[in-house]
This record gives structure tokens, sequence and C-alpha cells, in this order.
């Protein structure tokens, strides 16, 4: 059985690749989130996580717990960002 501390543990390390890909994005020196060079770390932990919870959660709550794709992310957290800094 999956301990759900291992997500936990993935999760110290993906939130730090994260930042990373989220700032190399605000950047403007890529065309594409995938040229960043942090995306592969950031993918590689979002899925590691990703199967740790479909092993770890009843199916019914996966989708609870589930780590988003990254552009859906890093675009609402820039958008939260924009909207802030606008009032």
């Amino acid at each position: 059985m999956v301990d759900d501390h291992a997500i936990d543990s993935l999760r110290v390390w993906f939130d730090i690749e994260y930042e990373v890909l989220k700032s190399e994005w605000k950047s403007g020196q890529y065309k594409k989130l995938s040229d960043c060079p942090s995306f592969n770390g950031a993918t590689a932990y979002r899925d590691a996580m990703n199967v740790l919870i479909k092993a770890c959660y009843l199916p019914e709550y996966v989708n609870e717990y589930k780590v988003e794709p990254l552009k859906k992310s890093i675009d609402a957290e820039i958008e939260v960002e924009n909207f802030w800094k606008e009032k």
C-alpha cells in the first residue's frame, strides 16, 4: 500500500521545481512552457505524485488530490498575481 508520506515528500521537491519553472516562464525567454529548462523535472515530479495518488486514494477521491497540469496551474497563479498587482 502506498503511504501518503511518499506523496508529501515528493511534493516538497515538486514545489521547488514548480517555482523555478514559473519564474522561467514569467521571464518571457521561452516560447512554450516545455522549452523552460525545469519543465521536465517539474513534469516528472507531477507525474510521479499522480501515480502515487492513484495508488493511495479510492477512485472517487483521485481527482480531488491529483496535481493539475503545469500550464493550467501556472496560468491560474499568474492571473491571480496580475489581478492583485492592478489593485
